[in-house]
């Protein structure tokens, strides 16, 4: 049999794969309520809009079954600028790229950006996809802590402090500051201006993802980071996938246009365009205008499994077991008594109860968070998600139990 190691490159060393893809192989047995994945639910997919688009589409045009520009179709592209522009950062379709999904883009801006070992700050802990982007091109990357109100500035600037007395110079800092995957936490007004003050400071680039923005559960929307940027240092990321369908696979940056050019071609080597009928379909919705009455029934949706979680917890977590409180997107994230492994804990979660979710592990950089959870309220059905809580909280009784 060949051995296919010895042709790698070196960067496959430090290529990882997902905790979190790894989760659903387990959770395909019949009966299992899963809070393992973070995807939109069946029930949000606006089936009568995709069947009004697809109508429209083939009456007399042809064009979404052809290749498209590696940019994008530029009336989507305009669309998005003016999209952002109305929400106070000005841009025009020459700042934005289309890309497949923001996985994509995440995958682009390190492709362009890192050289191995340059130095990357992210949240800890923080989205495993860009964790993997960043690996996967031997970037370093340097954990800073979040807590209820996002990133830690305070040790953010010490780590930049640091890194600098030894001629370090970071490239850039990755954050969701919205509705975070995997806390749920928001990082404040406050904390979006400072962050951009130390980026300035310290002369890095600030991407910028942010694909659950607009999944709000009522609260004044923060600005993005973006409208407070007038020199194109923050690279913005936004995406169909949680707010049409995750199928379509559109995403879009929003960058400065010499850095989106670069983009481009980076692009070309990768996919040379993305799905021309999904970006129509993205275009079309739209247009429609009623992208936007759609959005209004997710956050209704998603709002009401977040509370049912919510209460869940509260009602038959043990003492010791603390979570987040949301107020936007998928996610809450549990941290349990710190000799709890939920890695080792998860076999026994399916096997003897039936439940199924993703240790925190894997959202870390160094390997901690070994007493963490990130819950998915987004997929389990609403009748299935205090059953689920109900059967999780045995789980962690009998654990704390046993130490005891």
């Amino acid at each position: 049999m060949l051995q296919m190691e010895r042709f790698y490159a070196e960067r496959v060393k430090d290529m990882r794969g997902s905790d979190i893809r790894d989760a659903f192989k387990l959770t395909e047995e019949p009966g299992i309520i899963s809070f393992a994945g973070g995807f939109p639910t069946p029930e949000s997919f606006p089936v009568d809009l995709f069947q009004e688009v697809f109508q429209k589409l083939f009456v007399e045009d042809y064009s979404g079954l052809q290749y498209g520009p590696t940019e994008g179709l530029d009336a989507l592209r305009r669309e998005l600028a003016l999209q952002l522009t109305a929400e106070g950062a000005p841009c025009s379709s020459e700042n934005i790229i289309i890309t497949n999904g923001s996985q994509q883009a995440l995958d682009l801006v390190c492709k362009v950006l890192l050289d191995p070992g340059d130095y990357v700050l992210v949240e800890e802990p923080s989205y495993v996809g860009a964790l993997n982007a960043i690996g996967n091109y031997q970037g370093r990357k340097i954990a800073i802590p979040v807590d209820e109100h996002g990133l830690r500035l305070d040790i953010m600037a010490n780590r930049l402090k640091d890194l600098a007395s030894k001629g370090q110079h970071p490239k850039f800092i990755y954050t969701i500051p919205n509705f975070q995957n995997p806390t749920g936490v928001t990082l404040s007004l406050e904390r979006r201006r400072g962050l951009l003050d130390l980026a300035r400071e310290y002369d890095i680039l600030i991407v910028e993802d942010n694909p659950y923005g607009e999944i709000s559960f009522g609260q004044e929307p923060v600005p993005h980071i973006k409208t407070m940027d007038d020199e194109g240092r923050v690279i913005y990321l936004g995406s169909f996938s949680k707010i049409l369908s995750p199928g379509v696979r559109v995403g879009w940056m929003a960058a400065n246009e010499v850095l989106i050019r670069k983009i481009a071609v980076a692009k070309q080597g990768t996919d040379l365009c993305s799905t021309t009928l999904g970006m129509k379909v993205a275009l079309e919705t739209l247009r429609s205008g009623k992208l936007q009455a759609h959005i209004e029934s997710l956050r209704i949706l998603y709002r009401r499994r977040r509370d049912i979680m919510l209460r869940a917890l509260a009602a038959y977590m043990p003492e010791g077991v603390h979570w987040t409180r949301p107020e936007g997107g998928f996610f809450i994230w549990l941290t349990l008594p710190s000799y709890i492994d939920t890695k080792a804990m998860l076999p026994f979660a399916i096997a003897e109860q039936k439940v199924a979710y993703v240790s925190g592990i894997g959202f870390h950089v160094d390997g901690t968070g070994q007493n963490t959870i990130r819950l998915a309220y987004s997929q389990a059905a609403e009748e299935d998600i205090e059953e689920g809580i109900r059967r999780l909280a045995r789980v962690i009784r009998e654990r704390i139990e046993m130490a005891m």
